[in-house]
């Protein structure tokens, strides 16, 4: 079975090359402003797997990070054809899975497929940084063999192992309860972010930019339930209600829309035991709703 030697070496975030392949505009935002914040400086996006298979070609990154489901090349397609590649030194590009797939059958699909490492969703700083920490620091060898071609299942060449190269149970890291919320906060500031840039749009008379709105505040509606912080869901739900009655595209008035921006701002500074201080917000702002008659 040929074995194919990676060289552990030291991690050097600002060294890397990596490339982001997620057909969802936010999560690769996300995935960006992450590998950027730990100091990355070399990071390109492709917007699906077919865009995916031309940048990996292109850009010949050092790690490549892309999510399991998207439109016709999905995740583990893209990972089977980067192993498939007659090009040797890109076949053995380290590969991580982002994913909300934790089934141990789903887990044993994937790393048949030649997946190194894996990111269980909700993605936090820790698990991204942790996984490029294994990649280089800790790499598994790589097995080409007509069979299977991908990272040895096993870490040392230990003459007592009697595995398989293909191991399916190596521990994943699953993110803590806190973690998982601290992430998913992170993606409902970048979802309002996103409106504010919208509303500056807007503002400049780009009226076609309401529909990208409105799927932005029913993402940080549906993120602020999913955490439980019940006042930035009704801030949102006020908002969505408001874009909804709105007669017309021109009828959109962005003080109201920045009034609900506003009271987000103060929700997110304001700790959520306060919970006196927070029903003040957001009656505050029903108030205001009700003045302009949408409420």
């Amino acid at each position: 079975m040929p074995v194919k030697q990676r060289t552990p070496q030291r991690l050097d975030l600002s060294a890397l090359s990596i490339l982001v392949v997620d057909d969802q505009p936010f999560f690769r935002v996300l995935l960006t402003e992450i590998l950027r914040n730990l100091g990355v400086r070399s990071v390109s996006v492709a917007v699906d797997g077919e865009d995916g298979l031309d940048a990996f070609d292109s850009v010949r990154p050092d790690v490549l990070i892309t999510d399991w489901m998207m439109p016709n090349i999905d995740g583990i397609e893209l990972t089977r054809r980067i192993r498939a590649s007659e090009d040797q030194t890109l076949k053995v590009t380290p590969i991580i899975l982002v994913t909300a797939n934790n089934r141990k059958s789903q887990i044993e699909f994937a790393r048949n497929s030649g997946v190194d490492e894996f990111i269980l969703k909700p993605v936090s700083v820790k698990s991204v940084c942790d996984r490029l920490r294994e990649v280089i620091e800790r790499p598994r060898n790589f097995i080409d063999d007509p069979g299977y071609s991908g990272p040895c299942r096993r870490r040392r060449a230990e003459p007592s192992f009697k595995g398989p190269y293909r191991r399916f149970d190596d521990p994943l890291e699953i993110a803590t309860e806190e973690e998982m919320i601290e992430s998913m906060r992170s993606i409902m500031n970048l979802a309002v972010a996103r409106i504010g840039l919208l509303l500056n749009a807007l503002r400049d008379g780009r009226t076609d930019v309401l529909a990208q709105m409105m799927r932005a505040v029913s993402e940080v509606h549906s993120i602020a339930d999913e955490i439980q912080d019940f006042h930035v869901s009704r801030v949102a739900q006020l908002l969505r209600t408001y874009l909804t009655r709105c007669s017309s595209p021109e009828a959109v008035r962005p003080d109201v829309i920045q009034t609900h921006l506003n009271a987000i701002d103060v929700l997110f500074k304001t700790p959520n035991l306060q919970i006196r201080m927070r029903d003040q917000v957001v009656s505050g702002l029903e108030e205001v709703v009700a003045k302009v008659g949408v409420a």
